[in-house]
């Protein structure tokens, strides 16, 4: 199957194009919006350059910026013959929701448990590291359970800067040693070995609450950077939105054939 799939987040949109089973994705920066056109135009010329000369035989859109779903919803409207899905927790995704207000949960986290789902199986923990660290556990039977949302390691940092007054603005990268020697160090243990510890802790009082291990699966931009400094991390799937996106769709097309 020759299908887009598009994950509208924060800080980027992850542009996924499948053929087959192969997968490129393009990277565009959330902000600033775009005029539709302009979407248009950067899609047709990342194809061009990756010489993807075929019109896909499907779009499907997760979004958690509602002010760019439509422009980029637009835009893709000339590249298949087929109107764009944008997901929703109504649709057709192999998970059920055993949560309240489902219809508030983020289609980003709906699509990565659905991938992880359909990659790995579950009982499962999906931990997205991205502008916010999310947690999602999924049970047997596919139930969702519920999560844990975190500020990401990003935001950590800009605000311990932002609203201090002497704190000072530094890089995240791997700490030295989980006790730093100076400043610049005690803030860059406290935002990655805080990170792994709050999450270690969710996931044990999870599993203690529910009786279930969950196996344990890593996304989002931060991921390959924080899963060496996590105890348990079964799979690591940068791509586990778009992936489940592809799923989702491949329910979606059945069930419509």
């Amino acid at each position: 199957m020759k299908l887009v799939a598009i994950d509208i987040g924060n800080s980027s949109i992850n542009i996924g194009f499948f053929m087959g089973e192969s997968l490129v994705i393009q990277k565009i920066k959330t902000i600033p919006l775009l005029p539709f056109s302009g979407y248009a135009k950067v899609i047709s010329g990342f194809m061009k350059k990756e010489d993807i000369d075929k019109m896909p035989e499907g779009i499907i859109i997760s979004s958690v910026v509602p002010g760019h779903t439509e422009a980029v919803k637009k835009a893709c409207s000339a590249l298949s013959k087929k109107e764009p899905m944008v997901l929703t927790h109504k649709m057709k995704t192999g998970i059920d929701f055993q949560i309240k207000e489902p219809e508030k949960l983020g289609t980003d986290r709906i699509a990565a448990a659905a991938g992880a789902c359909d990659l790995f199986g579950a009982p499962v923990a999906v931990i997205d590291f991205g502008t916010a660290t999310t947690l999602n556990f999924i049970g047997s039977e596919n139930k969702y359970k519920g999560g844990a949302i975190m500020p990401g390691l990003e935001l950590m940092r800009n605000s311990l800067f932002s609203d201090t007054a002497q704190l000072p603005d530094v890089t995240v990268s791997k700490p030295l040693s989980p006790m730093g020697k100076d400043t610049a160090e005690c803030i860059r243990s406290g935002i990655v070995f805080g990170t792994a510890g709050a999450v270690e802790r969710i996931v044990s009082e999870t599993e203690n609450a529910e009786g279930e291990s969950f196996k344990v699966v890593v996304t989002g931009g931060n991921a390959e950077f924080i899963a060496p400094f996590l105890r348990k991390v079964d799979h690591i799937e940068p791509a586990l939105v778009l992936k489940g996106l592809r799923f989702i769709y491949s329910l979606s097309d059945r069930r419509n054939a």
